[in-house]
């Protein structure tokens, strides 16, 4: 599945997401982290506030700067019993950074309304 990505560097906000993939509905896991679910409650984007701050805290060598300079993304995501196992990737002038996400709980996000659509 292709993603695009936005940086706004004046925000420090990183959106990724499939175009392709309508949202249904927005999720918040974290103050800081909001996720896109399509119809199927499937991850369509995922929306990272203070990204510099959230990736640096794992890789010093991400900045603003990295950020702006992205060439490509990557999200990556799998379920396992009840749970969303997500990695980021992201590419900045030929530097790879995969960033693991903490194991996500999904039936502690994922809303009613997305589970009576899916009957």
């Amino acid at each position: 599945m292709k993603y695009e990505y936005d940086y706004d560097d004046e925000n420090d906000v990183l959106y990724i997401y499939n175009s392709e993939q309508g949202v249904e509905e927005s999720v918040q896991i974290s103050e800081d982290i909001v996720i896109d679910l399509d119809k199927r409650g499937l991850i369509s984007g995922i929306e990272i506030f203070y990204a510099s701050e959230f990736f640096s805290a794992f890789n010093h060598e991400v900045n603003e700067m990295f950020l702006t300079n992205i060439d490509e993304v990557s999200l990556e995501y799998r379920e396992f019993r009840n749970q969303w196992f997500i990695v980021i990737q992201l590419r900045s002038r030929n530097k790879k950074i995969v960033q693991p996400m903490p194991p996500l709980r999904k039936s502690e996000y994922v809303s009613p309304l997305l589970l009576v659509n899916s009957l």
